[in-house]
């Protein structure tokens, strides 16, 4: 699918105002917008601003892949290199899936499929991981009922999105006018997510984490780190406006596919049916009067 920029005032900056151009300052690349979303996020993230953002996201999803165990994992995503993070939890077979070719991956065996439909048996993996997954699927609740069909009972997942209320939103607002990375994205909030985990037999592990509270561009020739009294402030106290939340939860309930099946119906059969008293036909008893009792007494 093709993204192409209509005319607008942002654009009308670009060509005519070089002293006001965003596109440094957002790290976009015009030659990767005309792919599909997944390969768009995917270069973006190999961008000075991207590797930034992952270096904050790898320490976060490391934290949580450790409490991994069981047979099979299933990382989903676009950036294959972050996807290594998951190589110190207690899983035996791991594998990759992305929407897009990519390059292997080390001690992961590849699979190119959507997120909504997974090629993968009922109940058949112990952890997922979502790394900018649920953003790039065409149907992100399409997806977790997939992620939902595929894990056991007692199997844990992992989601790593961006936050639209916050200023990696409004970026997303900005991707709406103009061609960027960001501008195939479907961005959910974390409460809309919970809800939707609710219904499907999910239950949260701990709180939300929210990372990234800082600028979605950079000024000068490299972004400037996360630091400060305000970024340790803001990491401490977690108020719900970072770039990117990390939710973990654990599936209570297997996920059934109900059989819409025609209800059969007996065959009529004959029931016997009892009839009150009074509606039997009974003759009456005779009646012996006192002189038949005499006439009876002669003959004897």
């Amino acid at each position: 699918m093709l993204y192409r920029a209509t005319p607008s005032v942002a654009e009308w900056l670009l060509s005519y105002a070089p002293a006001l151009r965003i596109e440094p300052l957002l790290c976009v690349k015009w030659y990767c917008l005309a792919n599909s979303p997944s390969q768009c996020l995917s270069r973006w993230l190999r961008s000075p601003l991207g590797e930034r953002l992952l270096e904050e996201e790898a320490a976060c999803l490391g934290e949580a892949a450790r409490r991994f165990h069981g047979d099979t994992l299933l990382w989903a995503g676009c950036h294959e290199q972050v996807a290594q993070t998951v190589r110190g939890c207690m899983v035996r077979h791991r594998l990759y899936a992305s929407a897009e070719p990519a390059d292997a991956v080390e001690d992961l065996s590849r699979l190119q499929c959507s997120l909504d439909a997974l090629p993968l048996p009922n109940n058949s993996l112990d952890a997922m991981v979502l790394h900018h997954a649920l953003e790039t699927c065409p149907d992100p609740r399409g997806g977790l009922r997939e992620a939902a069909r595929v894990l056991v009972p007692g199997g844990r997942l992992v989601i790593c999105a961006f936050n639209p209320l916050s200023l990696w939103g409004l970026r997303r607002a900005y991707a709406r006018l103009c061609n960027d990375p960001f501008s195939g994205l479907r961005l959910v909030t974390s409460l809309r997510l919970l809800d939707w985990l609710a219904l499907l037999g999910f239950e949260p592990h701990g709180q939300v984490r929210y990372l990234s509270y800082s600028l979605p561009f950079y000024l000068g020739d490299a972004p400037r780190p996360q630091s400060g009294r305000v970024g340790r402030a803001l990491s401490r106290l977690q108020p719900p406006v970072g770039g990117v939340f990390v939710i973990v939860v654990t599936k209570q309930a297997a996920a059934l596919r109900p059989h819409w099946r025609t209800p059969r119906v007996k065959s009529p059969s004959l029931v016997p049916a009892a009839y009150p008293k009074s509606a039997v036909h009974r003759e009456p008893a005779p009646v012996l009067y006192l002189r038949d009792w005499k006439d009876l007494g002669r003959n004897d």
